[in-house]
């Protein structure tokens, strides 16, 4: 497949609590072994990770934020290095206001592009980017008819990062009602969305699948714990998970449709995923696997995310992380990646940036013990001391028994 969006770098200057900052992002070319680019931002509250986050949306899109992220209007700036449309790495800058707005000194076709759609005779990209906020949508799941969706718009506003349950729903019953179709194209197409639209689901829940759209009344329903259910009565962190993974997949069946792509090849598709706080409504269990979800189910994705969790720094190998640090008065970024590359979750939570406090003493001594052992390669023994550590606090501890999934 033809086509990129790719981030190299981000300076901002004046920006939150920033006086000056520059970051270089995991890109295709910079990650291990070629793996998908994931680059994280952790840090304690208020020292300026969403910030970052926001800084991308705003000079990508050219759309006006939530908040007003400049610190001094007379004095700042926003600038990226990126490509997405074929002809090589761009240099996007924003440097003035209007009535509190950014006023953009570089207005190129990407960012009408994030405003109009696709409604741009010239230029048809066939990438995504989209915007995972932490907040989860208050619409019903019910729809009355099913609606066409509309793929010269899908990829306005993504920036924003809004989400709608109708829209999910909708989704999923075009998935089911195209793979019905007796034209050979459209059967295709939609045999190939619909079992994305499965695997995406029963990836997203525990001891359960997705089993079929009930036609009657264009409901989803799925199987947990051996009863069925429609969506609306999953938990919030189900619901999260199969909302953002599902509209994003949504995203690229658009793409794909816009530029004639290969059903095979909808997830496929190449992109920018921009998610802050990606553990907010999630289980420690399903903060570990997430980022593992995304990357195995849309692998050609740049990832930049926030997060407070050790889990999710922990996650993921060949990621690059940074620590925001607050100095008081303003913050400063600090590249910490060879610090926590391969460090394991426990040794993380009693890093500087997260300062959780001591376990009992039970527990430290068998963490210590372990930690021991596995530096004399003696894992089985190692093995044995985990076991115990689940036993006394399966809550926290179960991720060792996970780690073997990734």
């Amino acid at each position: 497949m033809q086509g990129i969006m790719r981030i190299e770098s981000l300076h901002i200057r004046n920006v939150g609590p920033f006086k000056e900052a520059t970051v270089d992002f995991a890109t295709i070319d910079n990650a291990e072994s070629g793996e998908q680019p994931i680059t994280i931002f952790t840090g304690m509250n208020g020292a300026g990770k969403s910030i970052v986050i926001d800084a991308i949306r705003a000079i990508l899109s050219g759309q006006q934020l939530e908040r007003n992220i400049v610190a001094n209007d007379k004095d700042f700036c926003v600038e990226i290095d990126a490509e997405y449309d074929g002809t090589g790495v761009k240099h996007l800058s924003v440097s003035e206001l209007n009535n509190g707005h950014f006023k953009w000194v570089d207005y190129t076709n990407l960012h009408k592009f994030f405003q109009n759609g696709y409604n741009m005779p010239e230029k048809v990209y066939n990438w995504v980017a989209d915007y995972w906020s932490s907040n989860l949508p208050s619409d019903s799941f019910r729809i009355k008819n099913m609606v066409n969706i509309e793929h010269d718009k899908v990829l306005m506003n993504s920036m924003q990062g809004k989400k709608s349950n109708v829209a999910l729903t909708n989704f999923i019953c075009q998935a089911d009602y195209l793979r019905s179709s007796e034209m050979p194209g459209e059967k295709e197409l939609g045999e190939s969305l619909y079992a994305s639209v499965k695997a995406i689901i029963n990836e997203c829940l525990d001891n359960g699948e997705f089993l079929y759209v009930r036609r009657t009344d264009s409901t989803p329903i799925v199987q947990q714990n051996g009863h069925q259910l429609s969506l609306e009565k999953l938990s919030s962190g189900n619901i999260f998970l199969i909302e953002h993974l599902m509209m994003l997949l949504c995203k690229m069946y658009s793409v794909s449709v816009l530029n004639e792509l290969e059903p095979t090849e909808i997830t496929k598709v190449p992109g920018i995923l921009l998610i802050d706080e990606i553990e907010n409504h999630l289980h420690p269990k399903w903060q570990k696997k997430i980022l593992g979800i995304i990357r195995r189910t849309f692998p050609n994705l740049q990832i930049i995310l926030t997060t407070h969790s050790p889990f999710v720094v922990s996650s993921i190998e060949g990621a690059r992380v940074y620590t925001c640090v607050s100095k008081g008065d303003y913050s400063v970024i600090e590249d910490e990646t060879d610090k926590y590359t391969h460090l394991p979750v426990e040794e993380i939570l009693a890093s500087d940036v997260f300062s959780v406090s001591s376990f009992n003493d039970e527990i430290t001594e068998l963490m210590k013990k372990r930690k021991e052992l596995i530096g004399f390669g003696k894992m089985k023994e190692a093995k044995d001391i985990e076991r115990k550590l689940v036993e006394i606090n399966p809550e926290y501890f179960m991720y060792l028994n996970l780690k073997d999934e990734f």
